[in-house]
């Protein structure tokens, strides 16, 4: 064999390796993209069941919270992450870099508390007080049941 030809045949074989991480990635990413949708739906259904929506009230209550926890997913993945961040270096931070550190964590807080406040106050608009209190046990229990069947799934891979 030429030079040439071992060349040509060892970039075919990186071309094919790189092809297969590639698909590889892509499938992994897309089966998160199904467990991600798929645990949605379970959530909406869970949640209209437990909240007794009726089909008026749906369709104006999964906007609301849609709405809300896209606001609330904003604000964790900008500024949780800048703060967690900092945590991990905690120890090699000036005092005065802690107190801008804490400041900014408390900012963080009551930025959640505000949405919050918000989203109870849209939610009046749309389903009543029980319900509002029923969606918060829906949702510890909702996130219960998940993290149970995520421990059960994990130690049966174990």
């Amino acid at each position: 064999m030429t030079k040439s030809k071992i060349k040509i045949m060892a970039m075919n074989r990186t071309k094919i390796i790189i092809t297969l991480c590639l698909l590889t990635l892509s499938f992994f990413a897309e089966a998160q993209d199904r467990d991600t949708e798929q645990i949605e739906q379970l959530k909406i259904a869970f949640f209209t069941e437990k909240l007794n929506l009726s089909a008026k009230e749906a369709v104006r209550f999964w906007p609301v919270y849609n709405l809300h926890n896209k606001r609330y997913e904003e604000l964790r993945s900008k500024e949780w992450s800048t703060i967690k961040s900092k945590l991990e270096i905690i120890e090699t931070l000036s005092q005065k870099e802690a107190e801008v550190l804490l400041d900014n964590y408390m900012s963080y807080k009551q930025a959640g508390v505000d949405y919050r406040e918000d989203f109870v106050k849209n939610l009046k608009e749309v389903i009543t007080s029980k319900q509002i209190m029923m969606l918060k046990k829906a949702e510890y229990d909702f996130n219960k049941k998940l993290l149970k069947q995520y421990q059960s799934d994990k130690s049966s891979n174990e």
